[in-house]
């Protein structure tokens, strides 16, 4: 009876298991853990052959090889990508530069199998030019592309990947514009990233047209500062938006209802920084149609040209209650946060991250923004040093948030001494909200 016990207790469920299932397990290891499995039972023999994922990404598992074992682990990929059609079918490989040891002809011929073999996800990462199959741009079976390439992407003028809902493009050169052509013809697109990507100079109009996207990132580089560029986007349906670029010289962008997060980063090109109303009109238009946006992320060099000053607001975010406002500079004055929190009435939570002040808020305004006096409940000051204008600053809200709940100074480069002396001054600034509690960190 102890004899039968013990063998019940060593029961080999996992080989009770389905083929597929057992396969799918295996997608999960390295794959050189994956083989090695083939020595457990003649079952077990050619199990590794049938895994629906062949991950050649994490650089470790080369860790220690030789030029022997590079050599003969393309051979092993090499004859795991030949098998019959009918024994094969991956859904997905992620290869880098590492596991070909840089044999640029041998990764092609491992793209160009992979794709005939109905591959829904294809990660691709070289750290030098590599041609891409004409096949890769007609594969009817992609569903998420990513290619981090340098160098100059060539796109065939016919292209058509219907099933593809991700791309995440990095560190490309677009020459021309089939780029974005490409974005066009993915009719069921949902996520889009383009990161560090280069424009070429023959590239004038970034032109991004999708009803289906969802996600989109977008961080461009001009090769050359001669020649400027318009950017055209038609993304209604966005539910987020991450744009990080030199200001355009003008934005035609379809209002973005759908809006739930942005992140924009814009910077001023060295020659254009001084004031240009063109420019202070493209960002505007930026502005205009993310709206809609309930959280956003601002990082700006030159206010006065992404913020523009008159009587009246030229634009209202009245969805948004949170806002992290940056600038890296010390060209900013206060009036410039006061004039945009005029844009929007409904804010509850407010981050500023700013250098030093070249001027505060003197004269104190007047005229109080409506999220100050009946929404704001919580604000965060970071890279605090001390400054009088962001003093002037802290010392405004405090005096008209009615409802503020919590006032978060976060210091920077200051000794304990400094500290201890500024966090007694915010503490006896008056405050408007009873409830208000001054947190130093």
């Amino acid at each position: 009876m102890a004899k039968q016990a013990k063998n019940e207790g060593v029961l080999d469920r996992i080989s009770t298991l389905p083929d597929h299932m057992l396969c799918h397990m295996l997608s999960f290891l390295p794959i050189k853990d994956a083989v090695r499995t083939s020595v457990l039972s003649p079952r077990w023999r050619y199990l590794f052959t049938f895994m629906s994922t062949l991950d050649l990404y994490d650089y470790r598992q080369f860790r220690g090889f030789t030029r022997r074992d590079f050599n003969d682990f393309k051979n092993f990929v090499d004859r795991l990508l030949l098998f019959p059609k009918q024994q094969v079918r991956l859904e997905c490989f992620r290869v880098t530069e590492n596991a070909s040891d840089g044999d640029c002809p041998r990764l092609y011929g491992w793209i160009c199998a992979v794709l005939s073999r109905g591959i829904k996800e294809l990660v691709v990462s070289y750290g030098k030019n590599l041609r891409l199959p004409t096949l890769l741009f007609t594969c009817q079976s992609l569903v998420t592309l990513e290619l981090d390439i340098p160098g100059d992407m060539k796109i065939p003028p016919d292209v058509s990947l219907p099933n593809l809902k991700s791309l995440n493009l990095s560190n490309f050169l677009f020459s021309d514009g089939l780029i974005f052509k490409l974005v066009s013809s993915c009719h069921v697109l949902e996520e889009l990233y383009m990161e560090f990507v280069k424009l070429g100079r023959n590239i004038t109009e970034v032109n991004i047209h999708s009803l289906s996207l969802k996600r989109m990132t977008l961080e461009f580089v001009l090769v050359n500062r001669d020649k400027d560029y318009k950017m055209v986007i038609n993304t209604p349906n966005l539910e987020y938006f991450k744009f990080y670029d030199m200001l355009a010289d003008g934005y035609r962008v379809s209002s973005m209802t759908s809006l739930e997060h942005a992140n924009i980063r814009v910077h001023q090109c060295p020659e254009y920084a001084i004031y240009d109303v063109n420019r202070e009109r493209a960002a505007t238009n930026l502005l205009q149609a993310i709206c809609n946006v309930k959280c956003l992320y601002l990082l700006i060099t030159h206010a006065e040209t992404l913020i523009p000053m008159g009587p009246e607001p030229v634009f209202a975010f009245h969805k948004l209650v949170q806002l992290k406002f940056v600038n890296e500079t010390e060209a900013w004055v206060g009036t410039w946060i006061l004039e945009f929190l005029h844009c929007v009435p409904n804010l509850e939570i407010l981050h500023l991250a700013l250098d030093a002040a070249s001027e505060g808020i003197k004269p104190l305004a007047e005229n109080v923004p409506s999220c100050v006096s009946f929404h704001l409940t919580e604000i965060r000051v970071s890279r605090f040093v001390g400054d009088e204008p962001m003093f002037q600053m802290i010392s405004f809200f405090l005096k008209h948030a009615t409802v503020l709940e919590t006032l978060i100074i976060a210091m920077k480069y200051l000794t304990e001494k400094e500290e201890l002396s500024i966090t007694k001054r915010l503490l006896e600034l008056p405050r408007n909200s009873r409830s208000c509690q001054v947190i130093t960190e």
